[in-house]
């Protein structure tokens, strides 16, 4: 062949050619990655619309430790397993029953609320009192089979706070041995209260000590009441009690100035003063309570078939400085069981 014609003539050619095939290539490789990345893009789409958007509608009876440790550990628990898929409607009626139904008639008729979580008794009445077909969840109530709110087609599960009655009186018995009356503070009007009491009750008379109860109807009520059981018994002693939780800063003060021992049911409130509790730890049983919403709305059971849990009390609480104040010593049989927390 002759190389000038090569060169002139065929090897332009055979150059264009392969800029032909390059530029083809090129475009196929463009072609596919958009192919690629299109696919992912509708894949991603159609899991966003997928991906349902869950509304939960929190009803709190009131703000003080407890409830609110409630609310708090039943709302991080749903992050950690809804993340963003999870919208939470929170209403507090602060202490108002008239307040709490009218939340209660606001969020019956929100279309919108895939189930509702109420915390404590007068929240967890307010609602089932209107809402019959949604789940609804409760927490911190301590007897909701004596409110009519378990029965066969019930729309309502969740978690109690009935304490073990019988080990809280052992622990004071063995605390405050010397002890021959104890002060049950409780206000008249709780339901949850008034079944606590009853309990404490029948274990006290067992442990041959006698019970004197002090009343209150409300928080103005409260520096009366702690400080005559002050001076009429030799330690205090509460059931789970919204108006005691609330006021429990200054139910601490008073019996501290006049050296009485103050038990209490709910392990919150040792570190605002009281010396001891073998009660209810209120954020685990707000995450019991988030872990029945998520058997509900992803496992899809009903409330009925869920029913209702115990929270846990197995632990001790103890508060070091009000032990150290008071002079007192712990049984060697309950240091297992214990743990200290300092006040506030």
């Amino acid at each position: 062949m002759n190389p000038g014609l090569f060169r002139g003539f065929l090897l332009p050619k055979i150059n264009n050619i392969k800029k032909e095939k390059e530029i083809i290539m090129k475009k196929l490789i463009i072609f596919f990655v958009a192919v690629i990345l299109a696919f992912i893009l509708v894949k991603q789409l159609k899991k966003n619309r997928s991906t349902t958007k869950y509304t939960i509608g929190i009803l709190q009876t009131a703000s003080h430790p407890a409830l609110d440790a409630a609310r708090s550990g039943f709302t991080d628990a749903l992050k950690e397993t809804f993340g963003d898929t999870i919208h939470c409607i929170i209403q507090n009626a602060q202490g108002s029953i008239i307040t709490a139904h009218t939340i209660a008639q606001q969020f019956h008729t929100n279309p919108q609320i895939d189930c509702f979580f109420t915390i404590a008794t007068p929240a967890a009445i307010a609602l089932s009192t209107v809402e019959k077909k949604r789940p609804i969840v409760i927490a911190a109530v301590t007897d909701p089979q004596a409110l009519g709110l378990i029965h066969p087609t019930t729309n309502v599960c969740g978690v109690r706070d009935m304490i073990n009655v019988k080990a809280e009186i052992n622990m004071l018995a063995q605390l405050v041995p010397q002890a021959k009356t104890i002060g049950i503070l409780y206000t008249s009007g709780e339901t949850n209260s008034l079944t606590m009491v009853q309990e404490m009750h029948k274990e006290l008379e067992k442990h041959n000590l006698i019970s004197l109860d002090f009343t209150v109807l409300n928080e103005t009520e409260i520096p009366t009441a702690v400080g005559l059981a002050c001076r009429k018994t030799d330690a205090l002693l509460a059931p789970t009690d919204n108006t005691v939780a609330a006021t429990i800063s200054l139910i601490s003060t008073i019996t501290h100035e006049h050296k009485k021992p103050l038990f209490v049911s709910d392990n919150m409130l040792v570190k605002f003063g009281a010396l001891a509790a073998r009660g209810i730890d209120y954020k685990e049983s707000g995450k019991q309570a988030a872990a029945m919403v998520q058997k509900i709305l992803i496992g899809h059971k009903k409330p009925a078939e869920l029913s209702i849990e115990n929270g846990h009390t197995e632990k001790i609480i103890i508060n070091s400085k009000i032990a150290r104040d008071l002079h007192i010593i712990i049984p060697e049989k309950l240091k297992g069981d214990l743990l200290y927390v300092n006040p506030e």
